[in-house]
């Protein structure tokens, strides 16, 4: 979806370039039955016109035909009302629908990186409510709007025809107008903008401040952040008025104007009519009609607010689809070996002072290395790399001798099972939860991954077994059972690779035996890059790789590092 912040129709034209055929059909349905709509309500005050200037001029009037005249247009009209209505919706949840599922793909895509840089509370705000907001386009800005204009071009002709000079006089002073409007809508541009960017900043510190309340409660900062709440809450509420103002003074001056030429048009008319210039049958019907022909020009107000709210939220959707994607290769590659290779990578984060120069190592297929050194030295800057969180700058992350970079994304973490300390769960059944590792897996695959994970018996003694629901991030779990359901995932997605932060930290005896037990089994016969904070564990890793500020400082097997009287050395001696 190439959405770009250009001018309004290349905007409009974009996004309904989103719909599927099927929306596009609601769309035109929509905007047909709008017009059929607002000719009937045309058509019934006519006709009510007519039989009273025939009944003023003494001539018969069947009054069954009359009724079934009027009845027959309103029925027609409040059915065209349901339809194009429905339509209108339809045509709106099928946008929503593709633009969603457009930034869900994409937030896939993204490095980690981009969730560093963007705020979260920007995030929410697009999914949300600016993606809600896109509806607008479609129900008010193409469809209702579209069907307003094609009425008044119909009507309008139809009036010229009548005549041509109280058509002319309708519609003399439009172009002042709608340049009053245009100035209305330069001048509230950059207040809109302002107000948005005061909401964002405001929802940003909301979700700040729900996840460190925490934190807060307990080191009493909670004066201190509701202040800067307070603050922008108050910027938010100042510009939201600043525009408010500024939306009443130029739609007041464009309704005066159009008041204005309606008032015009029904003066001359009824001077016209006065010196027999014009039938009183010809004037009402141009009092009539014209509140219909002027009903879009009236409404652009309206349609103005709705513009500049989606013109805001279709840039944000637009600066979030075009972020930078990891790219896949146009002829990717495959792997049959899972050696792992470091040549020569350079990495920086662009907002922090570590830096990585140079890093080369190699882990051969089938072995233990563990990533060892202080908080910092980039342990999990190592692993973030080989699952492509982040790109490095310079050098090359190779397995089985193929550079990542050449292989699909998808390929590439189909490949590598992660079991780490800080375990996401999701509020889901604990059988749905299992399934992430392989959303294939029939139940009795699920069983035996849990059973291999040593988290079998705990989930059958729970009174709805598998299908028992748990809180988000695994709440009434313990940190345990988190990590067994963890690595049972793994067991179900059976990678050739495994990356393993210390999963054993904060756990109890009990639940440390069952771990380091299912682990043993899960590392069997795969290539498994450990990170290492409690040393005892990794005694007998095949390779250890000590890390120190973004460089390999040393590398061995326990018995040689610890021969060396170095860096692994000194951190055995820390603990």
């Amino acid at each position: 979806m190439a959405i770009k912040r250009r001018g309004g129709i290349r905007m409009v034209r974009n996004i309904l370039n989103e719909l599927t055929a099927r929306g596009v059909r609601h769309l035109i349905i929509s905007a047909l039955f709008f017009v059929v709509y607002a000719l009937c309500g045309t058509a019934i005050m006519l006709t009510v016109l007519f039989l009273i200037d025939r009944h003023i001029h003494g001539e018969s009037i069947s009054f069954i035909s009359a009724a079934w005249v009027l009845g027959s247009l309103l029925v027609l009209k409040t059915i065209s009302n349901a339809i194009a209505d429905m339509s209108k919706h339809f045509a709106g949840f099928d946008l929503v629908e593709r633009i969603r599922e457009k930034i869900i793909l994409k937030l896939k895509m993204f490095s980690l990186g981009f969730y560093t840089n963007e705020r979260l509370g920007e995030i929410s705000t697009i999914i949300h409510k600016d993606v809600d907001n896109m509806e607008m386009v479609v129900g008010h800005l193409w469809t209702r709007m579209s069907a307003d204009f094609i009425v008044a071009l119909i009507l309008g002709i139809g009036l010229f025809c009548v005549d041509w000079r109280m058509a002319l006089t309708m519609v003399a002073i439009l172009p002042i107008a709608l340049f009053s409007l245009y100035r209305g809508i330069r001048s509230g541009m950059k207040a809109q903008e302002e107000s948005q960017d005061n909401l964002a900043d405001m929802v940003s510190l909301f979700v700040e401040y729900v996840k460190g309340i925490p934190v807060l409660k307990v080191f009493g900062g909670k004066g201190m952040f509701r202040d800067r709440l307070d603050h922008s809450v108050s910027e938010f509420g100042e510009s939201s008025k600043n525009t408010s103002r500024l939306a009443a003074v130029s739609v007041g001056r464009y309704t005066f104007l159009i008041e204005l030429a309606f008032a015009l048009m029904a003066t001359i008319g009824l001077w016209w009519t006065w010196h027999g210039e014009l039938s009183v049958f010809a004037y009402l019907m141009f009092i009539i009609v014209s509140k219909e022909f002027y009903k879009p020009f009236v409404n652009m107000e309206s349609h103005w607010l709705n513009y500049i709210k989606v013109k805001d939220s279709y840039g944000r959707i637009s600066h979030l689809l075009n972020a930078p994607v990891i790219t896949n290769p146009e002829q990717p590659k495959t792997a049959t070996h899972f050696n792992l290779s470091f040549d020569k990578v350079d990495f920086h984060y662009e907002k922090e002072g570590f830096e990585m120069k140079n890093l080369t190592f190699h882990v051969p297929e089938g072995t233990v290395t563990a990533l060892v050194g202080s908080s910092g030295s980039g342990k999990t800057t190592i692993t973030s790399l080989l699952l492509r969180f982040w790109e490095p700058q310079t050098g090359s992350i190779r397995i089985g001798g193929i550079d990542i970079r050449e292989m699909d994304y998808d390929y590439l973490l189909g490949k590598i099972s992660v079991v780490m300390q800080n375990v996401i769960l999701f509020s889901d059944t604990i059988a749905n939860n299992i399934k992430v590792g392989n959303q294939h897996a029939t139940q009795e695959e699920i069983e035996e991954a849990a059973r291999r994970a040593m988290i079998h018996d705990f989930i059958i003694s729970l009174p709805e077994g598998y299908e028992t629901k748990i809180g988000e991030n695994g709440l009434g779990l313990s940190g345990g059972q988190k990590q067994r359901l963890s690595i049972a995932r793994a067991f179900l997605k059976d990678a050739p690779i495994i990356l393993l932060d210390e999963i054993t930290s904060n756990v109890d005896p009990v639940n440390e035996y069952k771990i380091q037990q299912a682990m043993s089994s899960l590392i069997r016969n795969r290539t498994v890059l450990v990170i290492a904070h409690h040393l005892q564990t990794i005694r007998n890793a095949n390779q250890i790789i000590v890390m120190d500020k973004g460089h390999l400082v040393e590398n061995g097997t326990h018995a040689e590092l610890a021969a060396k009287n170095g860096m692994y050395c000194k951190l055995l001696s820390m603990q």
